[in-house]
């Protein structure tokens, strides 16, 4: 099993991924893709277990051209990607015959994605990040063949001000500094319950084959 996990960050999510497929060492050969370094060499740490063949890893594609993939994952990664169809087109092309690229991304109507979209007209300006709208405008127009779902989940944290800030990090990244902080606090209020944070939302999740 060829798989390539783009976008891996610290590994967190493809090892839970890897303990629920149960796929013996030395069947798995990984394929690590991630910009920064310092979580990328987290994650050769965390998945080294899961494969008895050295970990390869990369800050950017292309991949090695004669390597056919049996999985590909991307989870919540191509917001920050800025050739959507050059990407996509590239990893399709990596596919095994019977291999399966599995991708989940949020829609505009997400509400997390609702608050960036709020938080960058306070700056006049429109949200920078792709979502999964764009993803699909691209794959149409790769006569892709994908199937697409909508699956809801649950963000539930305890209510604090430093927790709300972290949300907003990961949300704005660099462009916080320039936006109101107490305004963008003050939007978890309407989600605020018995002293946690509880918010349902939902993102999309697509399935391509060959």
């Amino acid at each position: 099993m060829n798989l390539l996990d783009f976008g891996c960050g610290s590994g967190t999510f493809t090892v839970r991924f890897l303990e629920h497929t149960g796929w013996p060492p030395e069947r798995l050969r990984l394929t690590l893709v991630e910009p920064a370094e310092p979580v990328r060499r987290e994650a050769v740490v965390s998945l080294a277990r899961f494969t008895d063949s050295p970990v390869v890893e990369s800050s950017a594609l292309p991949i090695a051209p004669d390597i056919r993939l049996d999985v590909v994952l991307a989870n919540h990664v191509f917001y920050y990607v800025p050739d959507l169809q050059g990407t996509l087109s590239q990893l399709i092309a990596a596919l095994a015959p019977t291999g399966v690229f599995l991708m989940a991304i949020a829609a505009r109507t997400n509400v997390l994605c609702e608050f960036a979209i709020a938080s960058f007209r306070l700056l006049g300006r429109e949200m920078p990040y792709n979502t999964s709208e764009d993803i699909e405008i691209a794959l149409r127009e790769l006569n892709a063949n994908y199937e697409k779902r909508q699956v809801p989940y649950e963000l539930s944290f305890p209510d604090s001000d430093e927790n709300r800030m972290q949300i907003l990090r990961f949300l704005l990244a660099d462009h916080l500094a320039q936006m109101p902080q107490q305004l963008l606090l003050e939007r978890f209020d309407q989600f605020s319950h018995a002293g946690r944070i509880e918010i349902r939302t939902e993102s999309d999740h697509y399935t391509l084959r060959p």
